[in-house]
């Protein structure tokens, strides 16, 4: 039987190593964490999530934002983590851990959340079209005026990844931070998950109150049509991954007023919609 150390976001478990041409050795290897994290709102469970266990007070808040079950932080009266209110991480040896929230918000059986990550439930007919999901989902415009110097984003891969202490430590982990208009970073966040990461940004800056209008979303994971939406509900008006994008996360974009940047690293960037934001100085 394997044996377990338990630590803050990842494990120590022994494994067995083979190389073509070596006998077979017997090592300890530290791999990342994972917990399925239920989210029960109002006495209703809405959704069970796989993340690592880390932020999760964040993750929670920026997870039913995200996908329409609250408003703003301010809708959210009580969140439980386990029984310990408002607490941001989880030890031990829990492999699910159940979040308890009460909002002063009426019920949405529907749940809004057509673009969620985790269990996807979008569910698209061959009649149907882009244009009328977007519109059907009543599509938050983009209407930030901020401008962001192009030496601003050439240097946010370096910046994140010097900060990603448990993606050194694990591998195995995304990240994502938030920067201000000049490159300073504010927060940064990892996780299993890409969508997670966002979520929790998304959380962070609830919390924080921080006015998205001036700031910009960095992320390691490849942008789809479920990270768009989620950055409109956001209002954060720059996203850039050091990675791919699909063509409905650019159409997204562009019919929500987000600048979206790829393939941010090694010198260079694409951008595929609003880049009058990107000004080279």
């Amino acid at each position: 039987m394997v044996k377990e150390e338990v630590s803050k976001l990842g494990k120590r478990v022994s494994a067995r190593k083979v190389k073509a041409g070596a006998a077979a050795s017997v090592f300890t290897d530290v791999i990342p964490s994972e917990l399925l994290m239920t989210v029960i709102l109002n006495d209703r469970a809405v959704s069970t999530v796989s993340c690592s266990p880390e932020n999760l007070t964040e993750f929670t808040v920026g997870y039913l934002l995200n996908n329409g079950y609250v408003d703003s932080f301010s809708d959210i009266n009580i969140l439980k983590i386990c029984s310990r209110e408002l607490n941001g991480a989880v030890t031990g040896n829990e492999l699910s851990v159940q979040v308890n929230v009460k909002s002063n918000l009426p019920a949405r059986p529907n749940g809004k959340d057509l673009l969620q990550s985790g269990f996807f439930r979008f569910v698209s007919s061959a009649c149907g079209s882009l244009d009328d999901l977007i519109m059907g989902q009543r599509l938050q415009k983009i209407k930030s005026t901020g401008r962001f110097d192009s030496k601003t984003v050439l240097k946010l891969n370096t910046e994140a990844a010097a900060s990603q202490k448990f993606k050194k430590e694990l591998g195995g982990l995304h990240s994502a931070a938030l920067f201000d208009s000049t490159g300073k970073l504010i927060v940064l966040m990892e996780d299993i998950g890409r969508h997670n990461c966002i979520d929790k940004i998304a959380g962070f800056m609830q919390i924080k109150r921080i006015e998205p209008a001036d700031k910009i979303v960095y992320t390691t994971g490849r942008i789809s049509i479920d990270v768009v939406f989620k950055m409109t509900k956001m209002r954060v008006p720059v996203l850039v991954s050091n990675s791919s994008v699909t063509h409905s996360a650019v159409f997204m974009a562009k019919k929500s007023g987000l600048t979206l940047v790829g393939y941010a690293r090694g010198g260079r960037f694409n951008i595929y919609s609003w880049p009058e934001r990107i000004v080279a100085s």
